[in-house]
């Protein structure tokens, strides 16, 4: 075999270990974002569907305001990730707007980046990985009753991927390896349904669901020789989310929230390419609960919040943790704050996330990471 030749079946084992590893993350549990406001950031997004505001629509249909509002954040992410300092900065966007209990917004609600060095020992396993993805998602909201108010929406999302990774030709210097790449993108469309619930003027409770999305990713792979046509089959997992805002004084609201999450729909990934091969990755995914806990203390045109969250990891065992996604449980804690002049809202929010240490098999190595979140908002209200 010449040096970059590679057989059939070596193409179809290199572009299954490229794929080890599947979808991925940013900082929600699986390959899930959830840093959608910057408000919401400032108390470890508690409560989030039990607020009505113009964010909420990605949470809860039905806490979309009546009031005519335009609100757009940044978030930047700073991602520590060792071995090999292979963690990558990222800034999310979004913008909302509400008009008489219609709502959209524009937001990435999936992703990933990391990037590994060449030479790392863990090459044939991923080097670059970068998945990105938006959510067009329009909602509307009708009073039921004085009390009850519900929601509902549909949302078109889109998914693009580029994966690479080293392949070995054999030779024992890193720098005769091959680099093989699959890169692909799909559509596809959902829908959300919400709940908003005021028993007592204090209490405000909320329920949403948000659907699954399947997605048919098709792309090309590049081979050390040759090229594929690829398609791979993945469907985004459906959640329940639940919230609660009390008003414990008028000055002070205490927020919580529980979101479960089907992560179980990630058991294989199945990988076709047009030479004919289909290629299987287990990852025996585990569906997940997201917790969490938050304040706000109003003081005159000031807002200041806090939170805490656990976000619990779909990943069951050190066996299906891969460098793409060396994920584990995490812990939020978070702070912010806000500051009201006539109709413009202007917040600032900060997390920070920890995670502890873990092995994984694919190399045996082990992994430790951190996350700092800087989130910054602006809200207009007529």
């Amino acid at each position: 075999m010449s040096k970059r030749s590679v057989s059939r079946c070596g193409a179809g084992a290199a572009v299954a270990m490229l794929l080890a590893g599947g979808t991925a993350t940013t900082q929600g549990a699986g390959y899930g974002i959830v840093e959608l406001d910057a408000a919401g950031l400032g108390r470890a997004f508690a409560g989030q569907a039990a607020v009505p505001e113009a964010a909420s629509l990605s949470f809860n249909p039905a806490a979309v305001p009546t009031a005519t509002t335009v609100s757009g954040s940044l978030h930047y992410l700073s991602n520590d990730l060792s071995p090999e300092d292979a963690g990558v900065s990222a800034v999310i966007p979004a913008l909302y707007g509400s008009y008489h209990g219609f709502g959209a917004g524009v937001y990435a609600p999936f992703g990933l980046s990391t990037d590994y060095p060449d030479g790392w020992v863990g090459r044939y396993s991923a080097l670059h990985s970068k998945i990105e993805s938006a959510r067009v998602h329009v909602t509307g909201a009708y009073s039921v009753t004085d009390t009850l108010r519900l929601g509902a929406g549909v949302f078109l999302q889109r998914m693009s991927a580029k994966l690479t990774s080293a392949y070995p030709l054999g030779y024992a210097d890193a720098d005769a390896d091959a680099e093989i790449s699959v890169d692909g993108d799909d559509n596809g469309v959902g829908f959300s349904l919400g709940a908003l619930w005021q028993p007592r003027d204090a209490l405000v409770l909320g329920l949403s669901y948000s659907s699954h999305v399947h997605h048919e990713l098709k792309g090309r792979a590049d081979l050390p020789t040759s090229t594929a046509n690829t398609s791979v089959s993945m469907t985004t997992p459906e959640s329940v989310t639940t919230g609660l805002s009390w008003e414990v004084k008028p000055d002070l609201r205490i927020l919580g929230g529980v979101t479960w999450t089907r992560w179980s729909r990630l058991q294989d990934l199945d990988i076709r390419l047009s030479n004919g091969l289909t290629l299987s990755e287990e990852h025996a995914w585990r569906d997940t609960w997201r917790l969490s806990l938050g304040a706000e203390h109003d003081r005159g045109s000031w807002t200041f919040r806090g939170g805490v969250a656990w976000d619990q990891s779909p990943i069951r065992d050190d066996a299906h943790r891969y460098p793409r996604l060396p994920d584990t449980d995490r812990t939020w804690l978070s702070v912010g704050v806000g500051y009201r002049r006539d109709d413009w809202h202007f917040d600032v929010g900060y997390a920070h996330i920890f995670f502890g240490d873990r092995d994984g098999e694919h190399p045996p190595i082990r992994y430790s990471s951190s996350t700092d979140i800087l989130g910054v908002g602006l809200t207009k209200t007529w």
